[in-house]
């Protein structure tokens, strides 16, 4: 049951790194608050791939400045830094 769970996990970081954008490092993490340029998002099209849960109402999940993000709907604005990406 170990080794299943332990190839399961792998898979999942490997479906996770894999939907990540090439070329994008970690910074510093963007500000609550702020309304990143639209050409600094990376909109997330399948949240469970990147290890997230279903999008939130009224927002959406994305990378900016190399940190997944959740951004308000229609004001651009981002509403919480999730974590970086993985390396």
């Amino acid at each position: 049951m170990d080794r299943i769970l332990r190839r399961f996990c792998t898979a999942l970081l490997i479906g996770a790194c894999a939907q990540v954008p090439q070329g994008v490092t970690a910074q510093q993490p963007p500000p609550v608050g702020e309304v990143p340029a639209p050409e600094q998002i990376q909109p997330i099209d399948n949240p469970g791939e990147v290890g997230l849960g279903p999008e939130l109402p009224g927002s959406v999940y994305a990378v900016v400045s190399g940190h997944l993000v959740r951004i308000q709907v229609g004001s651009g604005k981002i509403l919480s830094v999730l974590r970086p990406l993985p390396d």
